[in-house]
């Protein structure tokens, strides 16, 4: 496979720029138009509890978010961090409480990042596959459903994609700033979802091979500040209200524990699936009736670090079974999410009869059927052209997940990142299809 020629055609970049964000914004408002109401009755509680501390932040003032006495300062709210509450509340106070303007935000937000991974493609491979990997996350009915869910988990992708493309960008320069930026970009995605807590250190592993020996020092300890600066208000402000170490939110142990009750199929240990299985057992296991009713309230801190302690307990003692149960989340991952196609109105209707019928037959294309052979033709390619930067680049996000996020109890949204770098494997296999369909006609002339 051809790299890209430099220096590059800028006007070629800016126009696919533009069209892939039209493409994914057209696609999401059909999906926001189709579907808006369907979503909002997907995990409707935790939909709730976000809007609830966002009221708070509204009723109560920014400022009781830093006092212990405030009702936004309940333990319960702590289950997740507060970066979508203040989101919410930042949107509430611009467009009033209205459920459209954030899910019509997010839909621009998720357009933004199919331009960005567009981009961090067209850093590293030629043209076509950047515009493959572009119109591949725009058409994606995994993007654009969760897109319009009123979750944290797509706009807690935009940072990231923005953060490695900075890192991309800064290659072979020992610069500070691009890194810092960067590492701030990972801080910020943190505020929404923490399963990038731990992000920037495993950046780390790719410095190697985005910078030259002797220029690696800076933009390393560039990422790590910058992700402690954006990550330390929201430390500090937990130990100044609960009097405790908490660098994000908490349930680490929630999603620990139940995390393993999903593959102990057969209840050997006895560990409780859901929530309220959860809170029933402890509240009979320590005597106390009223742990039953929240999973943070009463003692929310010591109980969540007890089922850390429960599970690291199990772990020990069961070491091969849970690399196994690592192995099967981290497999599961590289699976499209079975989510509906954009639109599930008649194909019939309106005057987007045959936008929808197109999208529709495009969008039932996403399944890991297809998109799996597609995404290890595009690795071996890779692998065999010894491409390794563009490697470190596409592999280092899902292979954080893979590590990490196989630990704990896992939901496709919360490793919806990784399929933006999938979809790069997906274009360089489609490049080099049709390159191998092109190519063809002259071999066929030449040998004749």
């Amino acid at each position: 496979m051809a790299q890209p020629a430099l220096p590059k055609d800028k006007s070629t970049i800016v126009y696919g720029m533009i069209v892939i964000f039209i493409v994914t914004l057209g696609v999401r408002l059909l999906c926001w138009h189709d579907v808006r109401l369907e979503v909002r009755q997907v995990q409707s509680a935790v939909t709730a509890n976000y809007k609830t501390l966002a009221h708070l932040l509204i009723e109560n003032g920014p400022a009781s978010f830093f006092d212990p006495e405030s009702s936004t300062s309940d333990p319960d709210l702590l289950g997740h961090p507060p970066g979508y509450p203040i989101f919410l509340a930042a949107a509430y106070k611009v467009f009033g409480e209205s459920d459209d303007a954030i899910q019509i935000l997010q839909i621009i937000a998720d357009a933004f990042a199919a331009v960005i991974i567009f981009l961090i493609a067209s850093e590293l491979l030629p043209k076509r596959v950047a515009v493959f990997t572009g119109l591949l996350a725009a058409l994606s009915p995994q993007f654009s459903w969760n897109s319009v869910m009123l979750l944290p988990d797509s706009l807690a992708i935009l940072p990231l994609l923005v953060a490695l493309l900075l890192l991309v960008r800064a290659h072979n320069r020992e610069q500070i700033w691009s890194s810092l930026a960067a590492g701030v970009l990972v801080g910020i995605s943190c505020w929404l979802r923490a399963n990038s807590l731990l992000l920037a250190p495993f950046l780390l592993l790719a410095i190697p091979l985005l910078f030259k020996k002797g220029l690696r020092t800076r933009p390393a300890l560039g990422l790590l500040i910058g992700a402690i600066i954006a990550i330390a208000p929201l430390t500090i402000r937990n130990a100044v209200v609960f009097h405790h170490f908490i660098p994000l939110s908490l349930g680490a142990g929630q999603t620990l524990i139940e995390g393993i009750a999903d593959f102990d199929r057969q209840n050997s240990f006895g560990f409780p699936k859901t929530d309220k299985e959860l809170t029933e057992q402890e509240a009979v296991a320590s005597g106390r009736p009223d742990y039953a009713s929240a999973l943070f309230t009463p003692d929310g801190i010591e109980r969540d670090r007890a089922r850390v302690q429960r599970a690291f307990g199990l772990i020990r003692a069961h070491p091969v079974w849970f690399a196994g149960v690592m192995i099967q989340r981290a497999t599961s991952m590289v699976r499209l999410e079975r989510t509906p196609v954009t639109s599930t109105a008649p194909v019939t209707a309106g005057v987007l009869h045959y936008p929808r019928l197109v999208l529709r037959l495009v969008q039932k294309l996403f399944i890991t059927a297809v998109f799996l052979p597609l995404v290890i033709i595009g690795l071996i390619i890779l692998v065999r052209l010894r491409s390794r930067r563009a490697l470190a680049v596409i592999a280092v996000l899902p292979a954080y997940y893979f590590v990490v996020q196989s630990v704990l109890h896992t939901e496709y949204r919360y490793v919806l990142a990784t399929d933006y770098f999938l979809f790069v494997l997906a274009a360089v296999a489609l490049h080099e299809l049709i390159a191998l369909v092109e190519r063809r006609p002259t071999n066929q002339v030449q040998a004749s």
